[in-house]
């Protein structure tokens, strides 16, 4: 699928999650099951607020992956070799870059990417075979409004969207939750065709 389109590419990819999916169904079952940490909750302004360590050890671990991948990116070699791979493919092999290379590594990160992934939500969150989809709109949601590439934009828009999440939880009920990260999603796509139709007016 490298050589091919990127829309072709998202649909394998999300072909393939949905074989994951009902292969982990029939394995562990559809039931929704947790992980005890023994870790105290934390009241604050008398038991109006509550913290869960274990929420914030998540939270602690997520941002030193950020920023250990963040820096990967950008001081690496290998980072930077990537980067000029998803910018321009055809031009990084002229420059004597492995794209074959680049390609299967990058594979390779994102699949440990997304294994820590998995661990800091089972951390604070239910398991179950199809809770993947369901962060994958988020993922999506997060890099198209950060722009491809923009990793210090990522986290930020990932902090923004479990923010706006979370109030549209608190404010409208938790069933609406999921079609807040829909809404953006539409939202994000609406205004990034908007801006670049103007950009493309400009240039004329």
């Amino acid at each position: 699928m490298i050589e091919r389109d990127l829309f072709t590419s998202l649909l394998a990819t999300f072909g393939l999650a949905i074989v994951i999916q009902q292969l982990l169904n029939l394995a562990y079952g559809p039931d929704v099951q947790t992980i005890r940490s023994e870790m105290a909750i934390r009241e604050f302004f008398e038991g109006e607020v509550t913290i869960a360590d274990i929420k914030f050890v998540s939270f602690i671990l997520a941002m030193i992956m950020g920023l250990m991948i963040t820096m990967f990116m950008k001081k690496s070699r290998m980072g930077r070799a990537i980067r000029a791979t998803s910018q321009n493919a055809r031009a990084a092999r002229i420059m004597g870059i492995d794209t074959d290379r680049v390609y299967a590594f990058t594979f390779s990160l994102n699949a440990a990417i997304c294994g820590i992934a998995g661990v800091l939500i089972s951390m604070i969150w239910v398991i179950q075979p199809f809770f993947g989809m369901t962060h994958s709109i988020r993922a999506f949601v997060i890099v198209t409004s950060a722009g491809f590439g923009n990793l210090i934009g990522v986290i930020l828009s990932a902090l923004g969207l479990g923010a706006v999440e979370q109030f549209s939880g608190f404010i409208l009920g938790a069933e609406f939750q999921q079609a807040t990260v829909v809404g953006l999603l539409v939202g994000v796509l609406i205004i990034r065709q908007i801006i670049q139709g103007r950009q493309r007016q400009v240039v004329q």
